[in-house]
C-alpha cells in the first residue's frame, strides 16, 4: 500500500521537472529577443539558436496532442503551425525587395521537408524499431496533390520557355493559377477530413480517448499558440539581421534561401517528424513532412504571389530549369521511398544522402 503513495510522487515529480524544463528554455529564447548587438551575423546565430528550443517544444506537444486529435489531423496540425515562420519571412523578403530569396527560401522549405526532415525521421525510427508501417491512403493523397502543385510550376516555366508573354501577363497568370492551387488545396482538406475521413483511420485507435483529455487537449493548443507567436518574433529578427549579412558579406540570395532559411523555418516540423517516427507514429512523420510540403507548394506560395500583386511586386510562379529539376527528384526519391507501406532506417538514409547532394550542387551553380 504505501508503494502507490511514491509512485505517484514519482509521476508528480516527472511533470514538474518537465514543466521546469519548458520554462528554463522559453526564458532563454524570450530572453535572446531581447538582445541586439551591432553585428549583424551575431544576432543571425543568437536568434538562430532561440529558434531550437521552440522547434523542440513545438515537436514534443504536436506529438503529444496526436493522441488526442488523431495522427492525421495532428500532422497537418503540426505541418500548419511549423508553415507559419516560412510564411512569415517570405512576407518579410518581399517587402525587404529580395523576391529571389523569398522564392528560393519556399522551394529549398519543400525540399528540406522531403528529404532532410522525411529521412531523418525515417532514419531515427528505423534505428528504433526493426520496421514501421505508414496508411497508403494517406501516403497516396499526399503525393497526388504535391504532384499537382509541381505540375502547375512545370507548365508555367514551359509556358515561359516556348510562348512570347510579357511580365504583366505572367503575373497575371501567376495569379490565377495561385488561386486554383489554394482551392484544390482547401478541397483536399474537405476530402481528407470530412467526405472521405475513414480512408485515413488506420492509425486514429487512441482518438476515442479524447473526450476524457479535452482539459490536457487545450492545455497543448496553448502551448502551440504561445510557441508559434514566439516564433514569429523570433523570426521577424532573423530575417532582418540575415538581410544585412547578405549585403554585408556579399552572399547570394538564393543560396542563403535554399539552405539557411529552410533549415530554421522549417526546423518545428522536422523535429516533430523526428520525435513521432520514435512514438512510432510514422503515418504522422508523413503528414508532417509531406503535409508542411503541399502546403507550401499549395498554400504559402500562392498567397505570397497574391500579396506581392497586391503590394505591387513582381512575383511569379515561375522557378529556373536547374530549381524545378531539384524539386522533381526530391519528389521521386520521397515516392519511390512510400512504395510499399513501410519504411527502413536505410532509406531514410537514402534521403538524407540525397539532400546533401542537392546542397553541395546549390553551392556551386547558385
Amino acid at each position: 500500500m504505501r508503494t502507490i503513495p511514491m509512485k505517484i510522487n514519482r509521476n508528480a515529480s516527472g511533470k514538474n521537472y518537465k514543466k521546469l524544463i519548458l520554462a528554463i528554455y522559453l526564458t532563454i529564447s524570450i530572453g535572446i529577443l531581447f538582445i541586439d548587438t551591432k553585428f549583424p551575423l551575431v544576432n543571425s546565430i543568437l536568434y538562430s539558436l532561440a529558434m531550437v528550443p521552440l522547434a523542440i517544444i513545438l515537436g514534443k506537444e504536436t506529438s503529444k496532442i496526436s493522441d488526442y486529435i488523431g495522427e492525421k489531423k495532428g500532422g497537418l496540425l503540426s505541418a500548419t503551425v511549423g508553415n507559419v515562420p516560412e510564411l512569415m519571412m517570405g512576407i518579410w523578403s518581399i517587402k525587404y525587395g529580395m523576391v529571389g530569396m523569398a522564392k528560393a527560401g519556399l522551394l529549398g522549405a519543400v525540399i528540406t521537408n522531403m528529404l532532410l526532415g522525411l529521412g531523418l525521421a525515417i532514419f531515427c525510427g528505423g534505428i528504433k524499431f526493426k520496421e514501421q508501417k505508414f496508411n497508403k491512403m494517406i501516403a497516396r493523397t499526399n503525393f497526388n496533390m504535391l504532384l499537382l502543385a509541381i505540375s502547375a510550376i512545370i507548365v508555367i516555366a514551359a509556358l515561359n520557355r516556348y510562348s512570347f508573354i510579357n511580365k504583366h501577363q505572367m503575373i497575371n497568370i501567376s495569379g490565377t493559377v495561385a488561386i486554383l492551387l489554394i482551392s484544390i488545396y482547401i478541397l483536399g482538406l474537405v476530402f481528407s477530413l470530412y467526405t472521405h475521413s475513414n480512408f485515413f483511420v488506420l492509425s486514429e485507435e487512441k482518438l476515442d480517448i479524447s473526450k476524457s483529455n479535452k482539459r490536457e487537449t487545450t492545455k497543448i493548443f496553448i502551448t502551440l499558440v504561445c510557441i508559434t507567436l514566439l516564433l514569429y518574433f523570433t523570426s521577424e529578427k532573423l530575417i532582418e539581421n540575415v538581410n544585412y549579412v547578405v549585403n554585408q558579406y556579399h552572399i547570394s540570395q538564393e543560396f542563403i534561401g535554399i539552405i539557411l532559411i529552410p533549415l530554421l523555418g522549417a526546423f518545428g516540423e522536422n523535429a516533430s517528424s523526428i520525435i513521432c517516427a520514435l512514438n512510432n507514429k510514422i503515418d504522422a512523420s508523413l503528414e508532417t513532412a509531406i503535409g508542411s510540403s503541399i502546403q507550401i507548394t499549395m498554400f504559402v506560395i500562392p498567397i505570397l504571389v497574391i500579396s506581392s500583386i497586391f503590394m505591387g511586386l513582381e512575383m511569379t510562379l515561375l522557378f529556373s530549369t536547374f530549381e524545378i529539376i531539384m524539386l522533381v527528384l526530391s519528389m521521386a526519391m520521397s515516392y519511390f521511398v512510400f512504395q510499399d507501406g513501410k519504411t527502413y532506417w536505410l532509406e531514410g538514409g537514402i534521403l538524407v544522402t540525397t539532400y546533401v547532394v542537392i546542397t553541395i550542387a546549390y553551392y556551386y551553380v547558385v
